[in-house]
């Protein structure tokens, strides 16, 4: 067993949430800037801490436009997230396995608390690394290295499992070993990875 510590991304990764993301994000704009933005031009935000995308549309009330976001993904949240096919049943395998689980997330702390889809593996996240935790955000490598200082242990016990070049370069930069899910169906040339897996059942070959 080559690593000890795994930490997950976990939108696009974990759990399915473009369309939550997205939609909100559209409804976002057209409330407060009064345009028409389809759900699939705000893809490329996808993955980046909400503050980012806000100030990347440039929005005059980056708070305002931050609550209200907030507001429209937690109302469409129960519908159209949902964790990949899989998932829960290969953590409780990883977890049984005694291989140690986390999260490096671009969500904030608040973000992160509020999905009821991880309360079924909170008890095991016992390194958590949120935007709130860090100065430098993916693609920066300090997210990474923030994990391995938390779990007390050196980057090359972990594997970082993401699915975006955000994720793969803040591996790269920390010095972590990357492995990049490919389930969603997003573009994934040029995002270099250690490993790939599909299907959970991929993923378990890569950890167990």
């Amino acid at each position: 067993m080559r690593y000890t510590h795994i930490a997950f991304d976990i939108d696009g990764t974990l759990i399915d949430t473009q369309d939550t993301f997205t939609y909100s994000f559209s409804k976002t704009i057209l409330e407060l800037k009064g345009e028409v933005v389809p759900p699939d031009d705000l893809v490329r935000y996808f993955g980046l801490p909400s503050s980012v995308g806000i100030d990347m549309v440039g929005f005059t009330d980056p708070e305002k436009a931050l609550e209200v976001w907030e507001k429209y993904y937690r109302e469409m949240a129960p519908e159209k997230s949902v964790p990949y096919p899989g998932v829960h049943e290969a953590i409780e395998k990883i977890v049984a396995a005694g291989i140690k689980i986390g999260v490096i997330t671009s969500r904030s702390r608040d973000e992160f608390e509020y999905d009821r889809n991880l309360n079924p593996w909170r008890p095991w996240l016992k390194t958590v690394i949120c935007a709130d935790d860090t100065v430098l955000h993916k693609p920066d490598g300090e997210p990474a290295l923030a994990f391995a200082a938390k779990a007390g242990v050196d980057v090359s016990q972990c594997l970082y499992m993401g699915d975006t070049i955000m994720d793969s370069r803040c591996a790269a930069n920390a010095g972590m070993d990357f492995a990049l899910a490919t389930w969603n169906g997003a573009p994934t040339e040029g995002i270099p990875s250690d490993y790939r897996f599909s299907s959970a059942e991929e993923m378990l070959r890569i950890i167990l």
